[in-house]
This record gives C-alpha cells, sequence and structure tokens, in this order.
C-alpha cells in the first residue's frame, strides 16, 4: 500500500480559527507596546540623521524670439513643435560636466564651507550625486532639484545650474551662428564667381550666334521679320490700288465716256488745264447758241475746238493709266524683292530659335545662381545682425525659481514611524499564529464519521459524477453478504486533494492495473471530495468506451466537435465540467486535441482528472504523457503493479503514485 494509505489510521484535524484569534487577543496590548517603543526608539534615532533639504528650480524649452530679431528663415508652425527626445537632450545637457563646472565657477563653490579642500572632478562628483533633473509629466517643463544639508546652498545651486545651462543654451545658438556666417560668407564668394561667369557666358553665346537685342527686348531678326512683314503688306495695297484705277481709266475711255471726273487725271495738270478750256469753250458755246444757229460756223468752230480737247484729255487720261500701271508693276518687283528677303529673315529666325534654347538655358542657370546668391546675402544680414550675445533668446528660460526649503526632504520621519508601526504589528501577529500553530493548540480533529466507499466494476460510468458520488456516500449500509469489500480511502483522497490545493498538482490521470478496478469510482470520489473543499474541477472520461448522446471526447478527436461542445459545465457555482465519452465507438488515439484540451482545462479549472481506464494496448493512457500530469495507479497485484508501473514510467509520466488496493474480491478505488 502506498504512503497515504499507511496514514489511514490518522485522525484529520482543521485549523481553530477562533483560538487563534483569542490568542490574538491577549497578545494585543505586549503587540501595542512593543510598536510604541520601536517607534519610539526609531524617532530618537531619526533625530539624530543627518537632515537633507531640497530645492527645485524649473525649467520651460520652447522657441523664442522677437519681432526685431527673428530669423525670416524658420518661422514655421514646425520651428513651435518640441518632441520628447528635444526635452531628453535638455536634461543631459543640464546633467553634463560642463554645466556644472560653470555653475562651480559662477557660484564660487571651491571657497565654500561645504565644499572646501576638494578637487573640481570631487565637488563635480558630489553635485552630480546629489543633483535630479526629470520631465514634468509630458509637459516642456524640467525639474532641477538638487539636496544639500545646508537649504540655502540647494537654492542656490539648483539655480545656479538652470541659469548656467540657459547660458549655455544661448552661446550655443550664438556659436551656431558665428559657424553659419562663415560658412555663408564662403558660400557667397563661391556664388558671386558662379554667376558672373554664367552671365559672361550668356553675352558671349549672344555675339557668337549674332543673338543681339533691340527696343522692347525683342531680337534683331524678330524686329526685321515685322518690317518686312509690314513693308510687302502695304506695297501689295499699293500695287492693287494702281491696278484698280488704271482698269478705271481704261474702262471709261473704252467706253466713250469722259475721264475728267478721275481724280488721277484731275490731280494731273495737263488735265487739269484740258478740263478748264474745255469748260469756257463750252460756256462761250452756250453763249452763241442764243444768237446763233447750230450750223453757224462761230457754233461749229466752237465744237470743233470742244471735240479736239476732249480727245486730248482722252489721250492724257491714257497716260495717266499708263503710268498707274508702271507703278503698280514697281510696286510688284518690290513686294517680290520683299518677299524674297523675308524667306531669308526666315531661315535666320529657325537658327536663332535654335540658339535661343540654348541661350535660355544658360539665362536660367544664370537666374538660378543669382537667386541663391540674394537669398544668402540675406541670410548674412540676419545671421551677422543675430551675432551679438543680446540678440540671441535661448529655446529655454526659467520659470520658477529655486527657493530655500523649510521642510526637510529626508529623512520622512512620520513614513518611517507608520512604517515600523506596521511592520512591528505583523511580525508579532505572525509569531503569535506560528506559535499556536506549532504547539498544536490552533489543531483540533473532525468529528465526521469515515464513510465506506463501495464501488462495482460491473456498474456503468454515470453521465453526471457529482451526483454518482454523492449517492454512493448517502447510500444505506449494506449486510457482510451483499457488498463485496469495502475500503476506506478517505486518507489517499485527503492526500491527493491537500497537492491540489498547494498547486502542487493540476493535472491527475487515473489508471488501472486490471480491469477489475473500477477506476470511474476512483475518480467520481475524488472529483467530489476536491469540490467539497472548493476546487473547480474538470473529469475526462477516456476509458469507457459506451457511447452516449452528447458529444465528447471520442468526437473532439474525430474532428466533429469544438472543444467548447464537449466540454459539459454542472452545479450551481460552476465548480464542476463533465467531457464524456462522446458518441464514437472508439477514440483516436494519434489526435494531439486531447492534450490541448487538457491544456485549455487547466487554465480555467484548478484541478483536471482525465480517466483512462486499464494499462496496456489500446488505453488513452500515452495521450495524455505530455500534459506534465501526476498518474494515479489503482492496482491490487504488487508483482504485476511493478511491471506496470515501469511501462507507465517509460511513457514519460514524471510522477506515478501507485495506490494497492487489496486483491481478492474487492474492486474498489
Amino acid at each position: 500500500m502506498s504512503d497515504f494509505a499507511h496514514r489511514g489510521e490518522l485522525p484529520e484535524a482543521s485549523i481553530d480559527v477562533g483560538l487563534i484569534l483569542r490568542a490574538l487577543g491577549k497578545a494585543l496590548p505586549r503587540m501595542a507596546l512593543v510598536t510604541v517603543l520601536l517607534c519610539g526608539l526609531a524617532y530618537a534615532v531619526l533625530l539624530f540623521v543627518p537632515k537633507s533639504y531640497e530645492s527645485r528650480a524649473e525649467l520651460l524649452v520652447e522657441p523664442r524670439g522677437n519681432p526685431i530679431s527673428a530669423s525670416t528663415i524658420s518661422n514655421g508652425p514646425e520651428a513651435y513643435l518640441i518632441d520628447e527626445a528635444a526635452v531628453a537632450s535638455q536634461i543631459e545637457l543640464i546633467k553634463s560636466r560642463d554645466t556644472i563646472r560653470a555653475t562651480i565657477d559662477a557660484l564660487g563653490l571651491r571657497e565654500d564651507p561645504g565644499f572646501a579642500g576638494r578637487s573640481d572632478e570631487q565637488i563635480i562628483a558630489t553635485i552630480a550625486d546629489d543633483l535630479a533633473v526629470s520631465q514634468e509629466r509630458s509637459s516642456r517643463l524640467i525639474a532641477i532639484a538638487y539636496r544639500s544639508g545646508d537649504p540655502d546652498l540647494a537654492a542656490r545651486v539648483a539655480n545656479g545650474i538652470a541659469v548656467a545651462h540657459i547660458g549655455r543654451r544661448a552661446g550655443q545658438q550664438i556659436s551656431d551662428t558665428i559657424e553659419t556666417t562663415g560658412w555663408l560668407q564662403a558660400e557667397i564668394e563661391r556664388l558671386r564667381a558662379e554667376v558672373v561667369a554664367a552671365e559672361r557666358a550668356i553675352a558671349e553665346f549672344r555675339v557668337a550666334n549674332d543673338l543681339f537685342v533691340g527696343a522692347n527686348n525683342e531680337s534683331l531678326t524678330s524686329q526685321q521679320l515685322s518690317n518686312f512683314s509690314a513693308q510687302i503688306t502695304a506695297a501689295a495695297e499699293r500695287r492693287n490700288a494702281a491696278q484698280s484705277r488704271a482698269q478705271l481709266i481704261r474702262a471709261l475711255l473704252e467706253s466713250g465716256q469722259s475721264v475728267t471726273g478721275v481724280s488721277d487725271v484731275q490731280a494731273s495738270s495737263v488735265g487739269q488745264q484740258l478740263s478748264q478750256e474745255v469748260g469756257r469753250l463750252q460756256g462761250e458755246r452756250a453763249q452763241r447758241s442764243a444768237t446763233l444757229l447750230p450750223n453757224h460756223p462761230t457754233i461749229r468752230a466752237l465744237d470743233a475746238q470742244i471735240g479736239e480737247i476732249e480727245s486730248q484729255i482722252a489721250a492724257e487720261g491714257r497716260r495717266v493709266a499708263s503710268a498707274l500701271e508702271a507703278q503698280a508693276q514697281i510696286e510688284a518687283d518690290l513686294q517680290a524683292s520683299l518677299e524674297a528677303e523675308l524667306e531669308r529673315l526666315k531661315v535666320t529666325a529657325g537658327n536663332d530659335t535654335r540658339d535661343g534654347v540654348a541661350l535660355a538655358e544658360l539665362e536660367r542657370e544664370a537666374s538660378a545662381q543669382r537667386e541663391l546668391l540674394n537669398a544668402y546675402l540675406l541670410r548674412l544680414a540676419e545671421a551677422t545682425a543675430r551675432s551679438d550675445v543680446n540678440s540671441a533668446l535661448p529655446d529655454v528660460r526659467m520659470v520658477s525659481e529655486a527657493a530655500p526649503p523649510v521642510r526637510p526632504a529626508a529623512p520622512q520621519i512620520p513614513l518611517i514611524l507608520i512604517s515600523i508601526g506596521i511592520v512591528s504589528v505583523l511580525l508579532q501577529a505572525g509569531a503569535v499564529i506560528f506559535r499556536e500553530l506549532l504547539s498544536g493548540r490552533a489543531l483540533v480533529e473532525k468529528d465526521e464519521p469515515e464513510a465506506p466507499y463501495v464501488a462495482d466494476a460491473a456498474e456503468p460510468a454515470s453521465a453526471e459524477p457529482v451526483a454518482s458520488v454523492v449517492s454512493i456516500a448517502e447510500a444505506p449500509e449494506k449486510d457482510a453478504e451483499s457488498v463485496p469489500y469495502a475500503v476506506p480511502v478517505d486518507m489517499e483522497l485527503d492526500a491527493i486533494a491537500a497537492s491540489v490545493v498547494a498547486g502542487i498538482d493540476r493535472v491527475l490521470v487515473v489508471a488501472t492495473a486490471d480491469k477489475a478496478t473500477n477506476g470511474q469510482g476512483f475518480a467520481e470520489r475524488l472529483s467530489a471530495r476536491l469540490i467539497g473543499d472548493g476546487i473547480s474541477v474538470a473529469e475526462i472520461d477516456a476509458a469507457s468506451g459506451a457511447p452516449g448522446i452528447e458529444l465528447g471526447l471520442t468526437d473532439l478527436c474525430a474532428e466533429a466537435a469544438d472543444f467548447g461542445d464537449v466540454v459539459h459545465r454542472g452545479g450551481d457555482k460552476g465548480q464542476f465540467a463533465y467531457v464524456p465519452w462522446g458518441q464514437a465507438e472508439s477514440l483516436a488515439l494519434h489526435s494531439p486535441r486531447p492534450v490541448t484540451l487538457v491544456e485549455a482545462l487547466s487554465d480555467i479549472y484548478e484541478c483536471v482528472v482525465v480517466v483512462t481506464g486499464q494499462t496496456g494496448t489500446g488505453s488513452s493512457l500515452p495521450m495524455f504523457a505530455g500534459t506534465g500530469a501526476r498518474c494515479l495507479l489503482l492496482c491490487q497485484d504488487a508483482a504485476d503493479c511493478d511491471a506496470i508501473e515501469r511501462d507507465v514510467a517509460q511513457l514519460g509520466f514524471a510522477r506515478i503514485d501507485r495506490i494497492a488496493l487489496p486483491s481478492g474480491r474487492a474492486r474498489v478505488a
């Protein structure tokens, strides 16, 4: 029989909480006296502990500027964004050696009595140890705290470090500006040379390609094209006008009409004289006609003179028409000459257009260099104006100066006394409880009857294990003839339950060495015992082989059901869950899903009980070897148990507990 079986005759005990409370009540005056004495002693000791005072100065980190000295280069909204990295950088600068050294020089700490006789390195190390620089939550405020035994010295050092850091930041900005000024001057000299070279290249290209510019910044070729186009248009207009007037005169002459009214004939001096003479003769004839007949020699002479003059006028018209035709021919020749010259200029203009592309590229390059030079000149003027130390506004400023503290920062006497009082009370109470337990006065025997447990192997496994356990425990006793054999197992169950309560075991695998032993009944009794102790239990049936109507382990292995479908919860408080055999007749022994089920249930329930039945071929015991479970091997014959235990150990179970049962008629767990 196992060790648990040997302890079967020991009485079961429990802790008397009332006795422990009465012991604590009796010890309460002594505990209070000891606590008061310890607190008084601690207070007396703390009075002689050197006091430390802490003073704090606060800095605000943000970009600053004024309308006069503000740069026009960086004035966008991004200049006002300071991230956590910027604040962290400021903190590291405040704690740096250079800042502390500048504070020592500014405050003259080498002559201070607290630092007298120390080297600079020792003073820096002392200040660094007592200095605390931190960011105030997620803001831009930086707190500079310094601790010292002298409150005035603590305030002086905190303010001195803040002022030193502000001055250092201003100096860094001025240094950056001076470096920028030198760089700008060098760049300006280089750009000036490049701008001159670019403009010289433009001029040389114009001369080499005859790309001269006239009025209104227009090339000479373009101006000539415009002039020739205008001249050709004017010559064509004059030619057309002369041809039209000549055709009009000839048309009048051919039709026998007078050309006296034509403007070109009237403009001729001969035409004017002939017209005047015709007018005079016509007037004289009109006078003569008043007294003379038409056939009178005088009238006839006047008619002959008028006809002669009109013939002369017609001749003059023909001459004027010929002159107009000659003028039209001259204008036509001039137009042809101008058009030929225009074609030549078009060829020249095409070449100028192609050369203009290269010229435009040179002009763009020169313009870009010129704009960059102007921008650098503007920056140089700004940087020169900001090179004065009084014009620089650092990105950090003091918003709260440190003042000499009134109360010491350490030691915190009230907090220390409260802590000592709490620890004293807890230690004394623990000592009283331990003494009562060690003496055995707080342990009392349980006055509970031991109920034997009898189970029949032929009896099928119940679908409700908790209910079956209760029915067995509450069943009326039978006589010796009706009950095969009864073995008390309460101490065995108590020992196993104690290991579960202590958190040693979470997965228990119940296996039997022979078919006659009822492993299912033992598992149900164990589950009831654990539930009675307030332990939540999940029981898995991996041995019965009896298909039922509920989904169970066989359906999970066959992937015919999910994990949530096979777990059936019971009990009023949800402390018990049961996984039945399932609807299938056989169990897929190579499925990894039972191990996953056990791991999932062990995360939810405090104990998982797996019933695997008789060991050997076809047993489900190997499926649970990798769960880290404790194997409970139920057996009757010691010789058979030794061999079976070795076989189980080879499966990978690290811990195997043999529960030996009497041989013969017993079929008891």
